[in-house]
């Protein structure tokens, strides 16, 4: 269910979150067998855990887990901002990713989780990486997004720096303003409270 992963974009739903099955129908006017078809989709794409006898609820990660997550992501965007600042040395483009780029800025709280995701695929898409354009969409970034919701900083200003790097073909430059921000969130998490996080096994 698309509306479960931009929910928890926008707050609606939570990590930890039980997903009740007759809830759920009600809420989308759906039969069991199509809410318990879209509760598989996202279990196997790791934004639903199913214990047994427990019913579904929406992955809380562990310290560890986000801590991994947020390294996997770190690497790959400084790789794709990277890679489209020497595409634009190349003579590509970065007009599609500069407009992206603004539309997120002025995105209120209804638009922000499309302006977000057409950021990164105008981003992506300036790369040139079809193996960047496969991998990103897998990682549970929009988990970590909602579970760590207060510990973010404000990234317009990020974005703004890894926007001129990559305009002006600095390959260096775009890739350490692209993980930067990801590294500074990666350091804070020692500092956050355990109940922001799954237990550790």
């Amino acid at each position: 269910m698309r509306d479960i992963l931009h929910g928890l974009s926008e707050g609606r739903f939570a990590p930890g979150q039980r997903l009740v099955e007759p809830d759920l129908m009600a809420r989308y006017g759906v039969g069991r067998s199509t809410v318990r078809e879209a509760l598989g989709r996202l279990a196997a794409g790791g934004v639903v855990v199913q214990p047994p006898h427990r019913g579904a609820q929406i992955r809380l990660l562990t310290r560890r887990a986000t801590r991994d997550l947020l390294r996997v992501t770190e690497y790959l965007l400084g790789l794709a901002a990277r890679q489209a600042a020497e595409a634009v040395a190349c003579g590509a483009d970065p007009a599609p990713l500069i407009d992206a780029a603004a539309r997120y800025a002025q995105s209120d709280p209804e638009t922000e989780t499309r302006a977000r995701a057409r950021y990164y695929r105008a981003l992506i898409a300036l790369s040139g990486n079809d193996e960047l354009e496969r991998l990103l969409p897998t990682l549970q970034v929009h988990l970590i997004r909602a579970q760590l919701r207060a510990a973010r900083p404000r990234a317009a200003d990020e974005r703004t720096i890894l926007i001129a790097a990559i305009s002006a073909a600095r390959p260096d430059a775009a890739e350490t303003a692209a993980r930067t921000p990801l590294s500074h969130l990666i350091a804070s998490l020692d500092a956050l409270p355990d109940s922001a996080f799954a237990p550790d096994p």
